[in-house]
């Protein structure tokens, strides 16, 4: 599983960051693109503010992750989706890429259970996707044409069935009854 195989180079990367006086790059970048993948933006917060102002100023990977970081803390998509076309070193590179497919399925579930139907240059705005992208990220939608606008209509999910709250008191009233008896 890819998340157990990220979860080892963390442990090892925050190993050598402990036992190193004074660690690369590479090994920080490393580290907040794992911190970003698995949601820990507090961690990658954190590695932020421990990096030399050196190392800070002079890569910008280094500072293109931090940007990445601060759109998913203020949960700002298309800015997130914007700054990750960048560049990335081959160490990285993977994981940039596990990260922008699992933000883009989340993204789009997201929109699925709040949208009825979305229009297509608003969900291309949301994804900074090309509209052929879109076409094979969203299977399951449909899409129609409302004029000269194209509507994209999620896939309906059904709702967990849930027992009504009368149907729970009854239960427990019996159950009550039969315990005094």
């Amino acid at each position: 599983m890819q998340q157990d195989k990220y979860s080892e180079l963390l442990n090892k990367l925050e190993n050598d960051e402990l036992e190193n006086i004074s660690p690369g790059a590479e090994l920080y970048q490393q580290l907040m693109a794992i911190y970003l993948y698995q949601n820990k933006l507090a961690s990658a917060k954190l590695l932020w503010m421990r990096i030399s102002n050196n190392l800070k100023e002079n890569n910008k990977e280094l500072a293109q992750l931090n940007l990445l970081n601060l759109a998913l803390q203020h949960n700002k998509y298309s800015e997130f989706f914007k700054y990750i076309k960048y560049e990335w070193s081959e160490s990285n590179k993977l994981i940039i890429d596990d990260l922008l497919f699992k933000q883009r399925e989340e993204l789009l579930n997201l929109t699925s259970s709040a949208y009825v139907s979305i229009y297509e240059h608003n969900l291309l705005q949301m994804t900074q996707m090309t509209p052929d992208e879109l076409k094979s990220a969203c299977l399951g939608w449909t899409r129609e044409q409302d004029g000269e606008e194209h509507i994209w209509q999620p896939k309906i999910k059904e709702p967990t069935p849930s027992i009504a709250s009368d149907d729970q008191l009854l239960k427990l009233t019996e159950f009550v009854s039969f315990l005094e008896n």
